[in-house]
């Protein structure tokens, strides 16, 4: 399915001929919803962040961290998490990161160090120069029960908007639970042991 597919989509599902213009708004207003509440793992980036001093912009797309490594004489090695981290005289490696004022500093970092970034990059909203995403791809399901109760609580319609509820909150568990075994590892070569 893509974006006008799903656009005619939510307007039979309606029942309803007179919102074709109204209907990228149902789509918007679901999408706001359901990227706050998905964290979508497939779609992990890595980058590499030269800092300014012990401070690097965050890419313009990016949404959760996942993790930061350095390197240091080959070895690269993930950093710590710390509020407010302290840098210490004599400290040459980068050790510690935090977020300030919509930056990343890394403690220990001089200006040209290089880490990099490992996140979550926000979802791209459906629109007619993007024609979908990776949550229209895996579910669309959800993105139409989503749209159709936007659509539902514009027109009024109770019952629509009762029948639809639970069905949205289902879909996006099962989106949820769905994201969560796909990054964990099926049967490999882990074994457990007896002592």
């Amino acid at each position: 399915m893509i974006y006008g597919e799903l656009k005619t989509q939510v307007a039979s599902y309606l029942h309803r001929t007179d919102l074709a213009a109204q209907v990228p708004t149902f789509i918007s207003i679901a999408e706001a919803y359901l990227f706050r509440e998905l964290n979508i793992k497939d779609s992990q980036l890595s980058t590499d962040l030269t800092t300014t001093g012990e401070y690097a912009d965050l890419p313009v797309d990016f949404l959760s961290l996942n993790k930061i490594t350095a390197t240091y004489q080959g070895v690269a090695y993930a950093l710590d998490y710390q509020n407010e981290p302290e840098t210490y005289t004599g400290q040459t490696t980068p050790t510690k990161y935090a977020f300030e004022n919509g930056q990343i500093r890394i403690a220990g970092a001089s200006t040209g160090t290089v880490v990099t970034l490992y996140y979550t990059p926000k979802l791209t909203a459906l629109s007619d120069a993007n024609t979908t995403n990776w949550l229209l791809e895996n579910a669309p399901d959800l993105y139409l029960y989503a749209s159709c109760l936007e659509g539902a609580k514009y027109t009024r319609n109770a019952m629509m908007v009762q029948g639809l509820t639970p069905m949205v909150s289902d879909a996006l568990d099962a989106v949820k639970r769905f994201i969560e075994r796909r990054g964990q590892p099926s049967i490999g070569s882990l074994q457990i042991k007896a002592r």
